[in-house]
């Protein structure tokens, strides 16, 4: 699914949140990828990763952390608007969110599996498995 807004002399697409990827269309009308959205599992742990150019400040929040605001902040490295955090977690279930700015609790608009969260809305969850050695 697109969405196309005209402007002038260029062509802004906008691809949903379900395929993970946020494009951009310049005047030059070649996309530039930001990167993959939402949990990564790496080697050290997990990356978590949310895109907002608006946010000051973001924060993952979750069961792993006793859902604190202020335990662990993501970055915005070179100020694109990609937040990450690598956050080390033994194999399980969590469920998580992230809170933007100090007021707006997001579940993590990649990510397709949800539960309910108790207040009208949904958490994100995410699975990371037993490795086998």
């Amino acid at each position: 699914m697109t969405r196309r807004q005209r402007g002038i002399g260029f062509t802004v697409v906008v691809l949903a949140w379900a395929t993970g990827l946020v494009v951009q269309v310049g005047c030059s009308g070649t996309p530039s990828v930001r990167g993959r959205m939402g949990p990564e599992l790496v080697a050290d742990g997990v990356i978590f990763r949310y895109y907002d150019p608006d946010a000051t400040k973001v924060y993952v929040v979750g069961d792993f952390n006793n859902w604190s605001v202020r335990s662990d902040p993501m970055i915005d490295k070179n100020g694109d608007g990609e937040w990450t955090l690598l956050y080390t977690l033994a194999p399980g279930v969590y469920q998580y969110k992230f809170v933007v700015d100090g007021v707006k609790w997001i579940p993590d608009p990649s990510n397709n599996e949800t539960v309910p969260d108790g207040f009208d809305g949904v958490n994100s969850v995410l699975r990371i498995p037993a490795t086998s050695q």
